[in-house]
């Protein structure tokens, strides 16, 4: 009877912590921020009158020194933009004549204000031209000049490819709201033709994708991560399957955030993406992770993010020994951050956390094993402290380098911009489309890392790959194409469209008019 009354018990226990996710994951908040229960609270202890009286009367003579002091400041305007003049004009004809009968004339010029002013991206069409060449005095062979076409007989240049790309995989618009975008400037372009001009953009750039991909490899550290998305299938329940798509991040030496499509979770796609790499994999202790290992010999380095999430999931089911755990990933945090702080190189780095992180994870362990002896298996502090005890090995690699990291956010959070993205548009059409969706993303992924302008940056390369004008493709990698392209480059890259004439120079008052149609300029 009594072994009875345990097992329900156990088993009340376990549904209880169910109930209690499912409730903090619907209702609850999602930061994962934690508050040492040791940490004395600055406004703990009871205020006496007088105190009260002295606080309100600071807190008043600092409210009345922020009044008076600068407030903030707007930031200055870009100085790659053009400027355009835009007169003030006597509307009423009377007023321009002087009491004399004389017209009124300028006399001098005054700057009122400078604002920014926005007109919508506007299409123009470009004509390829070629040109025949012969010798004038003897007509002799003659020499044909085409121009290069990004894709052949494809209505879409360099700058449109790139504009469709960056929409969708840095702006997270599908094709039907690019399509309605365009269709306000009188271009029609359908969301099949956008789809078909995305697959051209990853066409061309797939071989700089490959080329990224062996430099990854040579990394030291490769920080890894997945995430679902919803493909069509006309073969599958409701038109829809689940595929994933891959996050990989090379180390500062080989700075490239590549992604890889695969059509389900197994350990096929990181097996084949990562063959024959050897160096450290930092991610979760999923299966297809410790397959890689097993298979090339790499060093997995399990995310501490990982298994505090465990506690905190916990923290409403068994708060005092959550309470303990999270305190000492709480220390081990703010030794990494007192790193950062400090600004120490990696061996630095190593020999702080073998003088202070080695003897926390060492307590750690040992509470750990004291604490699974008396938890029950099912429940959630039961499955966290499994977790931890289970990849504990893992888990402790980080502090064995200064390079390597004590977590995997790093990759979580380009994890994130797949997940706004696929809020919009929801899924992808096919498998061929989520290869393309992950040598887009890549390249684009890489340029946010590099604080690479990826509409110029696109606009340039896709060009250069098409007519051949480059040397190598090591020169096109975004963070070398930005060492070589300085801002006054970039500013050359995006066409000036609006200013057909320099209103900078236009002083004379003859020649001034009130208002600029960029549009008309076009």
């Amino acid at each position: 009877m009594v072994d009875v009354v345990i097992q329900l018990g156990a088993k009340l226990q376990q549904l209880s912590d169910v109930v209690r996710d499912l409730v903090t994951a619907k209702y609850g908040r999602k930061t994962e921020r934690f508050e040492d229960p040791d940490q004395l609270s600055l406004f703990a202890a009871e205020k006496s009158p007088a105190q009260d009286a002295g606080s309100t009367q600071s807190a008043s003579k600092k409210k009345e020194k922020s009044s008076t002091g600068k407030g903030h400041s707007r930031n200055p305007f870009p100085e790659h933009l053009p400027r355009h003049q835009r007169y003030g004009e006597i509307r009423d004809e009377k007023k321009k004549r002087c009491r004399c009968g004389t017209t009124l004339e300028v006399i001098r010029q005054i700057l009122q204000r400078s604002r920014l002013q926005f007109v919508p991206a506007s299409f123009f069409i470009e004509e390829l031209i070629t040109q025949v060449y012969c010798c004038p005095k003897c007509q002799g062979d003659e020499v044909v000049a085409r121009v290069a076409e990004t894709v052949p007989n494809s209505i879409a240049a360099p700058g449109l490819l790139a504009e469709v790309a960056v929409s969708k995989g840095t702006d997270h618009l599908p094709f039907n709201r690019q399509s309605a975008i365009y269709g306000r400037s009188g271009v029609n372009l359908s969301r099949s033709t956008l789809s078909d001009l995305f697959a051209q953009t990853a066409g061309i750039l797939a071989p700089l994708y490959y080329f990224m991909h062996q430099e990854l490899l040579k990394s030291k550290v490769i920080c890894t991560d997945d995430t679902p998305v919803k493909v069509q299938d006309r073969n599958k329940e409701k038109n829809i399957k689940l595929a994933r798509l891959w996050i990989y991040l090379g180390d500062t030496e080989h700075p490239f955030n590549l992604f890889d499509y695969t059509v389900g979770r197994g350990r096929d796609g990181p097996l084949t993406f990562l063959e024959n790499y050897v160096g450290n994999l930092q991610g979760d202790c999923f299966s297809g992770n410790l397959a890689v290992c097993a298979a090339n010999g790499t060093i997995l380095v399990a995310c501490l993010a990982h298994a505090r999430r465990y506690f905190i999931k916990a923290l409403l089911n068994d708060k005092s020994g959550c309470d303990k755990a999270l305190s000492m990933f709480q220390a081990l945090y703010e030794i990494e951050r007192t790193t950062k702080d400090l600004g120490l190189t990696t061996p630095q780095i190593k020999s702080m956390r073998q003088e202070e992180s080695v003897p926390i994870l060492n307590k750690m362990h040992e509470w750990l094993l004291e604490q699974y002896k008396l938890a029950l298996p099912q429940s959630s502090f039961g499955k966290a402290l499994f977790y931890c005890l289970n990849n504990w090995t893992e888990l402790k690699q980080y502090v064995s380098d200064g390079a390597l990291g004590i977590d995997n956010n790093i990759s979580e959070r380009e994890m994130k911009y797949i997940a706004m993205g696929r809020r919009a548009w929801l899924f992808l059409g096919s498998d061929k489309a989520g290869a393309n969706h992950a040598i887009v993303l890549s390249i684009l992924s890489t340029c946010r890392r590099h604080g690479v302008e990826p509409w110029a940056y696109l606009t340039d390369v896709i060009e250069r790959l098409t007519n051949g004008n480059y040397k190598s493709l090591e020169e096109l990698l975004p963070h070398l194409w930005k060492q070589a392209n300085s801002e006054q480059k970039l500013a050359e890259i995006k066409p000036n469209w609006g200013t057909q004439k320099s209103f900078k120079q236009d002083r004379d008052p003859q020649n001034r008019c009130e208002t600029v149609d960029l549009r008309a300029a076009i």
